[in-house]
């Protein structure tokens, strides 16, 4: 998680770098409207992985963000929804209430005490709701971030977590 976590801010620094000087990004163009994305995501409530995103309405914006691991002892794959209201559109900036769902399941390899192997199974349940912004940062390039209450089944709690991402849009 923390290594993807890198790779986001890295990504998105020489991204930043290497937007042409030329380029006028804006939210807001009439011949390029840049309606469909695709891109990363990290969050509870989002999904961890691979994002595509779409709108539904000029207002509204459905996200879908997943992905799957796995190695000899870890099976590991996730799958989440959102949606995001826009409260505000700047020519390079977003404000967005955000609320979401997403499914986590893991599976790891274990030993029983006879020395038999199996596999433990752990599937869990996020839902939330909060406050983000979207930032445009190249003329198609743009980094996302929010702060969500969060409601995790694991242990039926509720606390406030951070969701991040990195779209191309088309």
């Amino acid at each position: 998680m923390q290594s993807l976590g890198r790779w986001l801010i890295l990504a998105t620094l020489l991204t930043a770098l290497a937007a042409p000087a030329s380029a006028v990004p804006d939210w807001n163009r009439v011949d390029d409207p840049m309606k469909g994305g695709i891109g990363l995501h990290v969050g509870k409530i989002g999904g961890t992985g691979l994002a595509i995103k779409y709108p539904l309405a000029w207002y509204l914006q459905v996200q879908v963000a997943g992905g799957v691991w796995r190695t000899s002892d870890t099976r590991w794959n996730n799958l989440g929804l959102e949606l995001q209201y826009l409260l505000r559109q700047d020519p390079r900036l977003r404000l967005f209430l955000v609320g979401g769902v997403a499914r986590y399941h893991d599976e790891d390899r274990k030993t029983d005490p006879a020395g038999n192997d199996f596999w433990q199974e752990n599937t869990n349940w996020n839902a939330g709701f909060g406050v983000g912004i979207e930032w445009l940062i190249g003329e198609r390039w743009a980094v996302k971030g929010d702060v969500d209450f969060t409601w995790q089944d694991e242990d039926d709690s509720i606390t406030v977590w951070p969701q991040a991402g990195l779209m191309f849009y088309w």
